[in-house]
């Protein structure tokens, strides 16, 4: 994927999340993605399934699937960054497990939200996040 090209979904992602009130992050590193994204439940499984029916993304692997009570990242449409490869596997490689109940940073919510929420608001003050309130 090239920048332009990833320049490019970041900007229809954006549109259809303020549209159906999706936030998130998305992670690249070459053509490996992470992405965390939240918002009602009926519009994030729209988002989910259109992912998944997209040709362009081949072994989606769901790492958390469940209703947080707060979001964690409630101030971005879409933000991107572009992680190293060792810190894309070690957030992919996260212990992502939690209870239904959990909730961000309680002692039931998954290491791998956790790790992931340090990451970004380590690189949101870094150079390789995408766009301002992205």
């Amino acid at each position: 994927m090239t920048t332009g090209d990833l320049e490019t979904l970041l900007v229809s992602a954006r549109e259809l999340n303020r549209k159906n009130g999706i936030t998130g992050v998305l992670l690249c590193s070459g053509n490996q993605f992470l992405q965390c994204f939240e918002g009602p439940i009926d519009a994030v499984q729209e988002t989910y399934d259109r992912i998944c029916r997209s040709r362009q993304h081949k072994g989606v692997v769901t790492y958390m699937d469940f209703a947080v009570p707060v979001r964690t990242f409630e101030d971005w449409a879409m933000g991107c960054a572009m992680p190293t490869d060792s810190e894309l596997l070690t957030l992919s490689t996260a212990d992502w497990k939690a209870s239904n109940s959990a909730k961000p940073f309680s002692p039931s919510a998954p290491p791998g939200l956790g790790m992931l929420k340090f990451f970004w608001a380590m690189r949101t003050r870094g150079r390789d996040v995408k766009g301002p309130s992205a």
